[in-house]
């Protein structure tokens, strides 16, 4: 391993750890296919309809989040939220995978860098720009961590055959949320990216470092592309959240 003048480029590739994911997966088996969603309420409204009990679940210090088995058209599929930011992302996906996870559609909310994007609209992304720090963990330093291009189509026909417009372009990925400055956004923009959310490049890099399949599907929330930071209302849109959920785990049982 080649010394860098910065810690975080010097990239080593040895998949062995001091600690390891299984460490924490207490014997648990879970479906290889897994839906990961940031909207709590969406989880809760499924358990309360669908009777689901979790089977296991991802752990910090300050909080649990339980995983829930469920069938999709009778596919055994799971359902979990993961841990916020670049590094909770990549660590989560580390966990599922010793538990027998394998392939993740992820659905969340970013904000958007484009003042064409309405709060709702749905954003694939293609590309994840890293500007955070886990990614150089699982991947050499490059500008760019990527989701899965056969994830990506699914979910591209998903959204075509349900008639639900959708923009693809690149996301700007950063572990800073009060450092989104004027200039950064600005560059960010220029180069392409529709959005700025903080786990894209964290679940790429990991699932792409550990021969995992990961693709992720936003919609336009808060609006940072203005003078003036627009919240509007973004927590609110729980039609637009529940249908994302919908749409990932039907789309990742029909794979």
């Amino acid at each position: 391993m080649k010394e860098q003048p910065f810690p975080i480029l010097e990239f080593d590739p040895d998949p062995d750890a001091v600690i390891s994911p299984a460490d924490w997966a207490g014997g648990a088996r879970l479906p290889h296919r897994c839906v990961l969603t940031f909207f709590r309420e969406i989880v809760e409204e499924k358990c309360a309809a669908q009777g689901l009990q979790p089977l296991a679940a991802l752990r910090s210090e300050i909080v649990t989040l339980p995983i829930y088995p469920l069938e999709v058209g009778g596919v055994p599929v799971c359902l979990a939220m993961p841990f916020a930011g670049s590094a909770g992302a990549a660590g989560a996906l580390d966990e599922l995978a010793a538990m027998g996870c394998g392939t993740f559609l992820i659905c969340g909310a970013a904000g958007a860098l484009q003042s064409g994007l309405t709060a709702g609209r749905l954003i694939l992304p293609t590309a994840a720009v890293r500007d955070e720090g886990a990614s150089y963990h699982y991947l050499p330093p490059g500008r760019e961590a990527l989701p899965d291009p056969e994830l990506v189509a699914a979910l591209e026909r998903a959204l075509a055959a349900r008639g639900l417009p959708f923009v693809t372009g690149k996301t700007w990925t950063t572990d800073a949320l009060y450092r989104e400055t004027r200039g950064k956004i600005a560059r960010r923009a220029a180069e392409g990216c529709l959005t700025v959310e903080m786990e894209a490049a964290g679940f790429f890099a990991a699932a792409s470092f550990r021969g995992l399949q990961a693709a992720q599907l936003l919609y336009a929330a808060d609006d940072v592309s203005g003078e003036a930071w627009a919240e509007r209302g973004w927590r609110d849109q729980r039609g637009v959240r529940r249908a994302l959920v919908d749409l990932c785990l039907e789309t990742i049982a029909a794979l």
